[in-house]
């Protein structure tokens, strides 16, 4: 149970008295509205026995928050209450501040203060679960502490455009991309953010909009709406208006730091729709503006593990399990890491022990929407761009089985969360293990039966495109222990390629040399790929490792690639073991608590490098996962070894590498600086 002391000297100010506060539900006459009203008698009360229970106020802006202080009546007798303190910028996609916590408040003061040190939000959310005072959560003042000042927001950071300081004319809306767009605009109107830092310079502009029409404009002003003009974008017919497009347009040289006005111009009635913008250049490596995947990272993602109960027809466990039975310990686990659970709103029963905190050992299932919802939630939350869906076993036959049927409903699920979360996606065929005498045709069939016409994937609007094509990628071509030969694998390329698709090749480490784990003969293949994304997982370890990699490989590599006009997507990877999966060594090769991939991608950003693919996003098999993650012994079953994230003797929150995943895309984009040590802290 959380004891928390009340707070006695503000040195921040209270911004949350009297903001817009809403709430999920109230008893009687006990309305949100009581609850910042700087009045300590009145009080909100949540709706009876509905947990959970939420209360949130929107504090204006985005505000670098300290404290979170909750206030009962002063002649209230003692009770406690478990609540999360949740953040958000654009009140549709929450993180966690504070986890769930039980807190004691006492007669007279009646207060408890929570520290959220390092959160910078627009909305502070309660979300209660208890109270042994009453049927819901109560809170006769919520103040949240802070600087009172607008927090600087960086101009080459993605901005919502929904988390505007102010406007004039536009209302919001949800976005068939996630999120909430600007909309309803007419000519003259305008959103407007303060204290946007361009650093020593931006000189493009980029925008996501939507238009049923062609005509409006985006003007980009300094320092109020008649301000100084850094330059315009003309904003196109898309369609509709949740047809999304992203609109470039250079800018003057921007430096300094400003309050920022978009001003909407063009003919009579609703103009277009504005889901988010982002400087660029200057300072650092603007990002690429002519797709989804130049310029920006990617995860692998498996969505191919199954438990039983789980509505699959593949009716058992797979790949938590070496056969269809629920793991048990020293019998049939197949992964490494296990997964942090408390965020999954499904899970299943194993027969392992209980956790270490005395939790039910218990596993999700990628088969449940909600999974893939959370996982893609957290891709958007931690700012990564979006997956590479893994397509395995395409074969020349329709005729369905229960692994075709799982593998095709997951990955509609994947197109569905992926359009929520507003990431993007791109197939991935793995041709691992297919028949060398079908697997060229095989994969034609499947792409044109399945991927397009049947489950129509190219056709979402969160399907990835690069240089305004479809992208696909083959993986497999050319590995010694892969199918297809050089005519083959060049055939499928080019079949691809003439029906105006990006083509990507996941190739071997040696590729461009034609040794070890490369075919020879196979040079002429690999230049003919739009772009070449080698594989690097468990080639190396250690910073050493990684180093000379970037001398000897990644170097040559990029400047081969770049002398012959194809774009350079490669590996990154947190570290490896599968000694559940195949007796191997335990913690094989290290995580070095986050310094591995760090150091991986920071020889890649000095090379010149910015586009990398992270292997992988759910691959808690081989220890390679950067989904949440166990801490420690406390969140494994007692009676089997798992890794956890503490193995090399730092404590690191379970959604570390997903943070760290996000720093190493700012630092390929040039949106904080290149360093030799991660900027991410182990703790939230």
């Amino acid at each position: 149970m959380a004891s928390v002391s009340p707070r006695t000297a503000m040195a921040d100010t209270n911004l949350a008295l009297n903001k817009p506060i809403a709430e999920g539900g109230h008893t009687q006459v006990y309305a949100a509205a009581n609850a910042n009203d700087g009045n300590s008698a009145t009080y909100w009360e949540g709706a009876a026995n509905a947990y959970p229970n939420w209360i949130r106020v929107d504090l204006g802006s985005v505000r670098a928050v300290s404290q979170v202080v909750i206030k009962l009546p002063g002649s209230w007798g003692s009770r406690t209450q478990t609540l999360a303190v949740q953040g958000s910028s654009d009140d549709v996609s929450y993180s966690t501040l504070v986890s769930s916590a039980t807190y004691t408040f006492a007669p007279s003061m009646n207060s408890v203060s929570i520290p959220v040190a390092g959160a910078s939000v627009r909305y502070v959310k309660l979300v209660f679960s208890a109270n042994s005072g009453a049927t819901g959560g109560q809170v006769s003042e919520l103040e949240v502490y802070g600087t009172a000042g607008q927090q600087t927001v960086s101009a080459f950071d993605r901005i919502a455009a929904s988390s505007y300081t102010s406007q004039s004319g536009i209302q919001l809306e949800p976005a068939s991309e996630g999120g909430l767009d600007v909309a309803f605009i007419d000519n003259g109107d305008y959103i407007a953010f303060d204290s946007v830092d361009f650093g020593s310079g931006a000189a493009s502009f980029s925008a996501r909009v939507a238009s049923n029409a062609s005509g409006g404009g985006i003007e980009i002003r300094t320092d109020g709406i008649n301000g100084p003009l850094a330059g315009t974008c003309s904003v196109p017919g898309t369609g509709g208006w949740q047809s999304w497009t992203t609109v470039d347009c250079a800018v003057n040289q921007l430096s300094g730091t400003h309050s920022l006005y978009l001003k909407f111009t063009g003919g009579a009635g609703n103009l277009f729709n504005v889901l988010w913008f982002q400087f660029s250049g200057g300072t650092g490596t603007p990002p690429a503006t002519g797709g989804d995947v130049v310029g920006h990272l990617f995860a692998g993602y498996q969505g191919w593990f199954n438990a039983s109960g789980d509505g699959s027809p593949n009716g058992g466990w797979v790949h938590w399990s070496k056969n269809s039975s629920a793991p048990a310990a020293n019998q049939n686990v197949n992964f490494e890491l296990y997964p942090d659970l408390r965020e999954y709103s499904k899970l299943y029963q194993t027969n392992l022990a209980n956790l270490g905190n005395g939790q039910p050992a218990k596993l999700f299932s990628s088969y449940d929407q909600e999974t893939v919802n959370k996982h893609f939630e957290w891709m958007r939350t931690y700012n990564i761009d979006g997956a590479a869906l893994q397509r395995f076993g395409a074969d020349l036959s329709d005729t369905p089985n229960n692994w075709k049927t799982n593998r095709d409903s997951v990955a509609v699920k994947v197109k569905n969360a992926a359009e929520s979360y507003g990431r993007k996606f791109y197939v991935m065929y793995d041709i691992t293990g297919m028949d060398p005498s079908t697997w060229e045709a095989a994969v034609k069939h499947d792409w044109t039966t399945n991927v397009v016409n049947a489950m129509r994937l190219p056709s979402s609007s969160a399907y990835a495109k690069q240089d305004g094509k479809t992208v696909v990628c083959i993986w497999g071509i050319g590995f010694t222990d892969r199918p297809g030969t050089a005519a083959e694998s060049a055939d499928l390329i080019s079949w691809f390629q003439n029906q105006g698709i990006y083509v990507i090749g996941g190739v071997p480490t040696y590729w461009r040399t034609g040794v070890n784990d490369s075919k020879s003969g196979f040079l002429d293949v690999y230049k003919s790929l739009d772009m070449i994304s080698p594989w690097f997982v468990g080639r190396f370890g250690q910073l050493s490792g990684a180093d000379n990699f970037s001398t000897t490989v990644w170097q040559p590599d990029f400047a081969f690639a770049q002398q012959n006009g194809i774009a350079y997507q490669p590996v990154l990877w947190p570290g490896f073991a599968w000694s559940n999966m195949t007796g191997g060594p335990r913690n094989q090769i290290p995580r070095l608590h986050g310094d591995f991939m760090w150091r991986q991608a920071y020889d890649m950003k000095n090379i010149g490098i910015g586009t990398g693919y992270i292997a992988m996003f759910d691959e808690y098999d081989e220890g390679t996962a950067i989904a949440k993650a166990a801490e420690n012994s406390s969140m494994i079953p007692s009676n089997q070894y798992f890794l956890t994230l503490d193995a090399d003797g730092a404590a690191v929150s379970s959604d570390f590498y997903l943070r760290l995943a996000g720093d190493i895309n700012r630092m390929f984009k040039g949106q904080i600086p290149v360093t030799a040590n991660h900027p991410t802290s182990h703790q939230q």
